[in-house]
């Protein structure tokens, strides 16, 4: 119950963050399904939000160790701006998923996964002190 509760609150966080990268960065948007996700559709903004920051949250758990230790030469090489690219694909990647599953969200290119996946990374490093307490152990 705790690892639930956990990937919650971290799913919530980044569904924030990812509020501000769209409002921040051009070509990455958030889109509502034609379709109501729940009741009348009123709150599905929202659930396409938390939606997709579970994603990134499941996909930053599962798949970005493996891509990092498979980059850790280029990472090393290139003075760890390696990583910048891992994770721009890794938001790409979200959006590959997010788009399969039914979830809007779009990245139009990779200069707009590099530029969002920073912003991504900064807005989580602000919050993520406030997350701290309610994450249990």
């Amino acid at each position: 119950m705790r690892m639930i509760w956990n990937l919650f609150v971290h799913a919530v966080a980044t569904a924030f963050a990812l509020l501000v990268v769209t409002a921040f960065v051009p070509g990455v948007d958030v889109s509502v399904p034609a379709t109501p996700l729940v009741g009348d559709g009123e709150h599905d903004r929202l659930w396409v939000f938390l939606g997709v920051g579970a994603i990134i949250v499941l996909l930053n758990m599962l798949v970005k160790p493996v891509l990092q230790l498979l980059g850790l030469p280029l990472t090393i090489l290139t003075l760890g701006l390696f990583a910048l690219v891992i994770n721009a694909a890794m938001l790409l990647l979200a959006a590959a998923v997010a788009q399969s599953v039914g979830l809007g969200l779009t990245v139009s290119g990779f200069w707009a996964a590099v530029f969002g996946s920073i912003v991504l990374g900064l807005v989580n490093a602000i919050v993520s002190p406030i997350t701290a307490g309610l994450t249990r152990r």
